[in-house]
């Protein structure tokens, strides 16, 4: 049988451990109330430093650039450049044109794609047909 001393020694100790967790979680709960209040970055803004080099965060092309001045100046079918394409006729072809990228049916400027092909671009350019292969070196 449980003597009446252990029972009372177990209910203090047990009482000691809840008293002294319930206040370490009031602590925590304070501390991160305050610390979440608290601007700790004010003034200081972090920059990165690409020591001369292209900045790896900052993408090479991106489908929501279509402001490029790569096609604001064309005039000719030699002024434009087909630079990359991503042939693919079931869900839809793109073309990199002069920096720019380009779904079939897009215009930029003067330049209208028509139809993507595996080997280059038909275009609408001042108001002819004209095909362009890929650029390659």
């Amino acid at each position: 049988m449980i003597s009446h001393d252990k029972i009372k020694k177990d209910f203090t100790r047990n009482a000691y451990f809840f008293k002294r967790s319930f206040f370490l979680w009031i602590f925590i709960s304070a501390f991160g109330i305050i610390c979440s209040g608290l601007d700790l970055s004010a003034g200081e803004k972090v920059a990165y430093d690409a020591h001369g080099r292209r900045d790896p965060f900052v993408p090479l092309v991106t489908l929501s650039s279509k402001a490029s001045t790569g096609l604001a100046g064309v005039e000719s079918v030699e002024d434009v450049a087909v630079e990359g394409l991503v042939y693919d006729p079931k869900h839809g072809s793109v073309a990199v044109v002069n920096g720019s990228v380009m779904k079939e049916g897009e215009e930029l400027g003067n330049v209208k794609v028509l139809e993507i092909k595996a080997d280059g671009v038909w275009f609408l350019l001042n108001g002819m047909r004209v095909f362009k292969r890929m650029h390659q070196e």
